[in-house]
């Protein structure tokens, strides 16, 4: 079963309940919003109807019709207002603006109204004269309406500044649980394992870990139980050297008894028996205490798989802060566009709302609204690109799934995913070969060879040269698949080509380097696609890898 990293785990644990909360919220801000805009709208339509109802009031009564359409006409202009109906006291329409084509009156239901996507405001027009005695007389009817669209345009900006809010937010979040697990982790990790490469297995008695934290945790714990073997194997290796000097005394003792039974083998036959019985059962005592040994050591190999696992995560943890890095960039172009064109909208909305609108002005705002979208979507475009292929590449290096794998287009995935790692020089990767090369099999070993590949070039190979070279060649025959890969950077010295794939070799000591890099390479060749890997390399010259592993069965063409 593959390892399952506890560190993704509770990352996508805690952004899946902060995205759902952040969701909730913002649905409740948008409803309260909604209803808020709607209620504004409402009282406004009941102060234009209390500052006309006298005017209109009078128009009917006079019966002057074009004061009533004026009326009508400059009700209907207002931006919030979308239908006015005007009935006289016997129901019967007598004005009716564009919009909602009828609307039956009920006289009872004077007050707020909703009528299918419509809301307003029914009220009673009366007249009366300028003799205070004298009763108003009911001269009429007038609705004033609004639609639901109104609301839905005012809510534009607060609901885009609340999805920008919300990104930005979970964007901190990731950032802040990324940095966490590098500091409370992964470091320690890496402090950790160095410390076991240091370990000498001739001086056991010397080879102690200091904690790589001073908290109590997971890490602590498993430095202590570490020692705690270390301890045991070192007893054990005590033991072991006290049983063997044991068992060369009885092996002297009994060369001296066989010449003593020479001449006296007739009574000394009961003690020679003995003896063989104690070399028997010590025999058994180091028996026993050699397979404790082997047990140990398995231990030891086992802990050290494990540490090369760890690298593995770590090397991904590292791709995760390099991709969050360079998503920054379009994501923050993004925001200043859309942060300007909210500014254009509002301007646009205060001419509108001041009748200042002119025609250079529109034609202003469609020119930044179209130069806004189209940088928009480019940055959106790039950061969509990098997250498609950091979630490939991650997949692929977590799962043990097999599938096609074109093999030139999968290194242009990994190329992009490791992007940051080119920013701070200008190297170079060529690709030559068979550029339709497709095979069945792991994509994450694939893509864990193409990694550590270019990393271990960047990290080690050009540590004063900005300018490297990289090069990919790829070919096959009837039986092989072959990868040959070069740089033009430092390059090795014999000695160092003899230790380059053991494990927690490295030339940059204390600098960033495991020495896991080359050894977790060459498992995955020969295990994971049995295959062989070589290296040949000269100082001052680069090096250069050559890969080759039979063509798999099933290659699903």
């Amino acid at each position: 079963m593959a390892a399952v990293s506890i560190s993704k785990r509770i990352l996508r644990t805690v952004l899946t309940s902060y995205v759902f909360l952040t969701l909730v919220i913002m649905i409740i801000h948008l409803f309260s919003t909604h209803l808020m805009i709607k209620t504004d709208i409402s009282e406004e339509i009941i102060q234009l109807e209390r500052t006309i109802n006298v005017s209109l009031s009078q128009a009917i009564w006079e019966i002057n019709d074009e004061q009533t359409d004026a009326i009508g006409r400059g009700l209907t202009e207002m931006n919030f207002v979308q239908a006015v109906f005007i009935f006289d006291e016997n129901s019967n329409l007598i004005y009716q603006s564009k919009g909602l084509e009828k609307m039956p009156l009920k006289s009872q239901a004077v007050g707020q109204i909703e009528y299918n996507n419509y809301f307003g405001y029914l009220a009673k027009l009366n007249f009366s004269s300028h003799s205070a005695s004298t009763t108003p007389n009911n001269v009429g009817y007038i609705a004033i309406m609004s639609n639901s669209s109104i609301v839905f345009n005012a809510m534009r900006i607060p609901v885009l500044f609340s999805i920008v809010s919300a990104l930005l937010s979970i964007f901190l979040i990731s950032y802040l649980i990324q940095y966490l697990f590098h500091t409370l982790l992964t470091t320690p990790l890496e402090s950790l394992s160095h410390n076991i490469a240091r370990i000498d297995l001739d001086n056991l008695t010397e080879a102690q870990l200091t904690p790589p934290t001073s908290h109590k945790d997971e890490l602590h714990i498993l430095t202590r139980s570490f020692n705690s073997m270390l301890t045991k194997l070192t007893e054990y290796k005590q033991h072991l050297e006290r049983t063997q000097g044991q068992l060369i005394e009885a092996n002297t003792l009994l060369d001296q008894q066989n010449t003593f039974l020479e001449v006296q083998v007739s009574n000394k036959t009961a003690i020679l028996s003995e003896t063989v019985d104690k070399l028997a059962t010590q025999k058994q005592v180091l028996e026993l205490n050699e397979k404790e040994l082997i047990k140990s050591l398995d231990q030891l190999k086992k802990a050290q798989t494990q540490l090369v696992e760890s690298e593995k995560m770590a090397s991904l943890g590292g791709l995760v802060a390099g991709i969050s890095h360079e998503i920054n960039t379009p994501v923050g172009i993004g925001v200043t566009a859309v942060s300007y064109l909210r500014e254009c909208l509002h301007s646009l909305e205060q001419k509108i709302d001041s009748k200042t609108l002119t025609q250079s002005d529109m034609n202003r705002f469609i020119k930044d609204a179209n130069n806004c979208s189209s940088l928009l979507l480019t940055n959106l475009d790039k950061a969509s690109q990098l997250i498609q292929s950091f979630k490939d590449i991650s997949v692929d290096q977590t799962s043990e799934a097999s599938r096609n794998v074109d093999l030139v287009a999968y290194l242009s995935e990994v190329l992009v995913s490791l992007q940051p790692k080119f920013k701070r020089a200008n190297h170079q990767v060529i690709i030559t070969g068979d550029e339709k090369l497709v095979i069945y099999c792991q994509a994450g070993a694939i893509s864990q060879i193409y990694t550590n590949l270019i990393l271990n070039s960047l990290i080690h190979a050009f540590p004063d040269k900005g300018d490297g070279l990289l090069s990919f060649d790829f070919s096959r025959d009837q039986e092989n698949v072959f990868i040959v890969y070069q740089d033009d950077g430092a390059g090795l010295s014999q000695e160092g080509l003899d230790h380059l794939f053991e494990p927690f070799y490295t030339t940059k000591r204390g600098q960033g380097g495991s020495g896991l890099g080359t050894h977790i390479l060459y498992n995955i060749v020969s295990q994971g696609l049995n295959g062989k890997i070589s290296a040949t390399s000269e100082l001052g010259r680069g090096l250069r890898y050559t890969i080759e592993f039979p063509t798999p069965k099933n290659n699903g063409l």
